[in-house]
């Protein structure tokens, strides 16, 4: 069984409308993207592995909720920054690992078998792993809720959005910033 990637999305974007989602490259910005561009949508281009590390510097910031929305792929290649989530202790952040299986921007091709939630863990974060849609609703409320940061890994289907945000580089992290500033 799989949750449903634009479903959980929405329960994100639902549960903390005022979050700024720090999305990575693919999926998971196109996915964000078709539930609704906002403001505070931080989508990044041309940035597996680093999408994590960019939403602790968010998140050290501001006060608001940041959550990250990062792949499977993307988390595999910079595992170790749970350490670093875990050390920073932000209560405003909350790291989402949708796993697919796959690299699915780069063409499908299998992602390695990782406990996403065993690794967060050991490394000293909070995490749990969800597969349905009411399982991710009731785990992201519950993790920004708590006070310190999480990681909740869910496991989706693959899926080729049709939408695609901006490609503007500049205007995506400048808007973000003036959201958070107005």
């Amino acid at each position: 069984m799989a949750a449903d990637q634009f479903a959980c999305t929405a329960a994100v974007v639902e549960e903390t409308p005022d979050a700024v989602v720090v999305s990575n490259l693919g999926v998971a910005s196109y996915v964000l993207a078709e539930v609704g561009d906002r403001e505070r949508n931080f989508y990044l281009w041309g940035s597996r592995g680093s999408t994590t590390a960019t939403g602790v510097g968010v998140a050290h910031g501001t006060d608001e909720q940041v959550t990250v929305l990062a792949g499977d792929g993307s988390l595999t290649m910079s595992l170790g920054v749970c350490s670093t989530v875990a050390t920073a202790d932000q209560s405003n952040l909350t790291v989402v690992c949708f796993d697919n299986g796959i690299y699915g921007t780069t063409g499908g091709q299998p992602t390695p078998s990782v406990d996403y939630a065993a690794a967060a863990e050991a490394q000293g974060l909070p995490a749990t792993r969800v597969e349905t849609d009411d399982e991710f609703a009731a785990a992201y409320a519950d993790a920004v809720a708590r006070d310190g940061p999480s990681l909740i890994e869910c496991t989706v289907e693959p899926t080729d959005p049709e939408a695609r945000p901006t490609f503007d580089f500049p205007h995506i992290p400048r808007r973000v910033r003036d959201s958070l500033t107005e």
